[in-house]
């Protein structure tokens, strides 16, 4: 038990006695019944080094407390939500749990995670703090947690300085103030009020190159750090007013130089002016004992986020009696659509998180109340910014294929972070016709009758109240066993050949009868196919012909026009359709879709499209002929063959 006390009073435990800094500023501890599991507690920049005059593992750590022999392992985990690294996660943990021996009878350790974040940047994070269990289950895990990284240089060439840090951290009665820390070398303790007006000034461009103070401090805080930074420069004394770091606190109040600079005031503020009550606090004039004050607030500056995401507001309010009550309301300007709604993460903290359901303008007040005086409020400006819905396209599949005057059904699921949103789908049939609806559950469901054969891309689109919008689309194959024949060969500049004769038997035929022959040229010479099988035919009305099939071991499409043939190939291994880059393409990079396949012009040979559906097999009489006369025998009878071309593999003959 002993062991156990000394342990935790090692950890930061809650706010520092006045005129001392906090030694953590967000903490997390598990318990049972026989006390304190773990506890974490993160330290932003060097403040461990401030609050402590030691420097600790370095700037942004978690210090760990850890119960040993209890089987869990303790870890956190942050994820930074602004800057640079936005959106960036991680995850550290300590070497399994610790274990008591004769050599270690202490039932305890105390441990450091460190985060190496450092740089210029200051961003809000939140973390979680977790004591796994032997099989990998969280035992324990934090609610998340709100916090800030700090700064951090290390510049060992500096003349004044090695290291310098900007953080936040608790302060006084205000809440939080944001602390300038840097380590002073030797020689920034030997110049003299003399020449402290020019040390300053480059010591303060120096930090303010590395290490920047935030942009929404007022001039009177930066001056305040100023005034603090000259006092430590022109009447440093090690262990009185200065010791291992140099530590300037922007709610310290921006006092005349003529009391940073008078040597009977320096043996009272020690350049740490002020009583740790910030810059908010009011003493009284009259060397009387104060007089209870109206509390003071600040809703912070004007922030922007999307909707549906969460965004910080760093508000503060102090009095001089102690924390007053704060609350947090809002109000919907007259961009906002009707029906949104806010939250916020905790309306009584200052600061806290804001979420909204719908983009526009909204007005945020943080309220303070001392239980004496009127309520005093602040206000701030939050603009939510639109975010497009994101659409999944389930059905149908690209290649589908459909029988004309059946019905073509579309299903799409989509989602949108703006809750309060209304959503319109738009369906282009790719046949002249479109559909537009009311979205319902957050889908896109319509269905539709094709009266023609083709291959049509159906696009579905989604957008939202705000013109935000995605799409998806998928290309299906309409086919009508009614339509008529198609039958001709040829060849092409590239020394590809095809033959082919297809059409459905019957109104009820699900898949065409024929054959289909190709020559097609690859690196490894001329590849012949034979169909085995026809997979589907579609003749469309203005006379344009696709048709896919399979060989043994190849699979097909070819694209036909009365003068124009396209071929493509691939081995069956890649799958049923068309890979994005197959082993032939008399046209590469052209669409699948029929009416965009861009077949090439024929070298030798022609293709025979009857439009029109006639029973029986192709001793047919002409008539529906694109570009042709006289009967359909004779013309076929005509027809040139490839010969060589597509019985040989590998080589041509003539």
């Amino acid at each position: 038990m002993l062991a156990t006390a000394l342990a935790l009073m090692l950890l930061p435990q809650g706010p520092g006695a006045t005129g001392e800094a906090q030694a953590a500023t967000s903490f997390s501890t598990f318990s049972d019944g026989d006390g304190v599991i773990g506890k974490a507690a993160f330290n932003p920049g060097l403040h461990y080094f401030h609050s402590t005059g030691k420097p600790g593992p370095g700037p942004n750590f978690f210090q760990i407390y850890d119960r040993c022999d209890d089987g869990l392992t303790p870890g956190v985990e942050w994820l930074i939500t602004e800057g640079a690294e936005a959106g960036t996660s991680y995850r550290k943990e300590l070497d399994g749990d610790c274990e008591t021996s004769v050599l270690l009878p202490i039932p305890f350790r105390i441990s450091a995670l460190e985060t190496h974040f450092g740089g210029k940047e200051m961003p809000s994070m939140t973390w979680h703090f977790y004591l796994k269990a032997q099989d990998g289950s969280y035992a324990h895990r934090s609610d998340s947690i709100s916090d800030q990284m700090g700064s951090y240089a290390n510049v060992w060439d500096r003349e004044f300085y090695t290291e310098s840090s900007v953080y936040r951290e608790p302060y006084g009665r205000v809440g939080s103030t944001i602390t300038v820390t840097v380590v002073p070398t030797d020689e920034a303790y030997s110049g003299g009020p003399v020449a402290a007006d020019d040390d300053m000034n480059e010591m303060w461009d120096e930090i303010q190159k590395e290490t920047p103070v935030p942009d929404d401090l007022s001039g009177d805080q930066v001056e305040s750090l100023k005034k603090q930074l000259w006092c430590h420069l022109a009447f440093a004394v090690e262990g009185w007013t200065g010791g291992p770091t140099w530590d300037l606190e922007a709610e310290r109040p921006n006092i005349s130089w003529e009391e940073v600079k008078g040597l009977g005031d320096l043996k009272d503020h020690r350049c740490n002016w002020g009583s740790d009550e910030g810059s908010y606090y009011r003493p009284p004039t009259d060397g009387s004992d104060p007089a209870d004050l109206a509390p003071v607030v600040d809703a912070g500056p004007d922030v922007t986020t999307d909707e549906g995401g969460e965004v910080t507001l760093r508000g503060t309010a102090a009095d001089d009696r102690g924390t007053p009550t704060s609350t947090w309301t809002y109000t919907r300007g007259d961009d906002v659509d009707e029906g949104a709604a806010c939250t916020f993460t905790d309306a009584g903290r200052p600061r806290t998180g804001f979420t909204c359901t719908d983009d526009g303008t909204y007005t945020v007040k943080l309220t303070a109340d001392d239980g004496v005086h009127h309520p005093v409020s602040d206000s701030a400006t939050v603009t939510v910014r639109n975010v497009a819905p994101t659409l999944t396209l389930e059905s149908p599949d690209d290649w589908d294929v459909h029988r004309v005057e059946n019905e073509v059904a579309i299903a799409a699921s989509f989602t949108d972070p703006g809750s309060n949103d209304t959503h319109t789908c738009t369906v282009t049939w790719d046949d002249g016709s479109t559909s537009r609806f009311p979205a319902t559950s957050g889908r896109c469901e319509a269905a539709h009758v094709y009266e023609h054969a083709g291959m049509d891309t159906v696009s579905v689109q989604v957008t939202d109240d705000d013109a935000g919008e995605d799409s998806g689309e998928r290309m299906i194959v309409v086919y009508d066993p009614r339509a008529g024949l198609v039958s001709g060969s040829g060849t092409l500049a590239d020394g590809a050949g095809y033959s082919v004769t297809a059409k459905y038997l019957t109104t009820g035929s699900t898949v065409p009868a024929g054959t289909v022959a190709l020559a097609v040229p690859t690196e490894d010479g001329k590849k012949a196919l034979l169909s085995t099988a026809l997979d589907w035919l579609v003749i469309t009305p203005e006379g344009k012909v696709a048709v896919k099939g399979r060989s043994a071991t190849h699979g097909f499409v070819g694209y036909l026009e009365k003068d124009a043939f396209r071929g493509v190939v691939w081995p069956l291994s890649q799958g049923a359709t068309p890979p994005s880059h197959p082993l032939y393409d008399s046209t590469p990079g052209a669409s699948w879709d029929l009416d965009e396949a861009r077949p090439q012009p024929l070298r030798t040979g022609l293709t025979v499209i009857d439009t029109g559906w006639i029973p029986g097999l192709p001793a047919l009489p002409g008539g529906g002929l694109l570009g042709l006369g006289g009967t359909l025998p004779a013309l076929l009878d005509g027809l040139p063959t490839l010969g060589g071309d597509v019985a040989v593999a590998g080589r041509s003959s003539s």
